[in-house]
């Protein structure tokens, strides 16, 4: 293939700015992300803490808590 087909000029495409996401907008049509709360950790802790100790303990250890 000739090399004159190879040079590709990207000065055609013009760069836009991202915008940023917004997770309360509600004027797009679509799939949305439900607005959920994060479940308390503490509560977590004590559930897993009943089920296995140990395993609540490495939790604790790889999460920081």
């Amino acid at each position: 293939m000739p090399e004159k087909y190879l040079n590709i000029n990207y000065q055609d495409r013009i760069p836009k700015p991202a915008e940023p996401w917004d997770k309360r907008k509600q004027d797009e049509d679509g799939p949305k992300r439900p607005d959920v709360d994060k479940p308390d950790t503490r509560d977590l802790l004590r559930r897993m803490r009943r089920v296995d100790p140990n395993q609540s303990r490495r939790y604790r250890q790889r999460t920081g808590e």
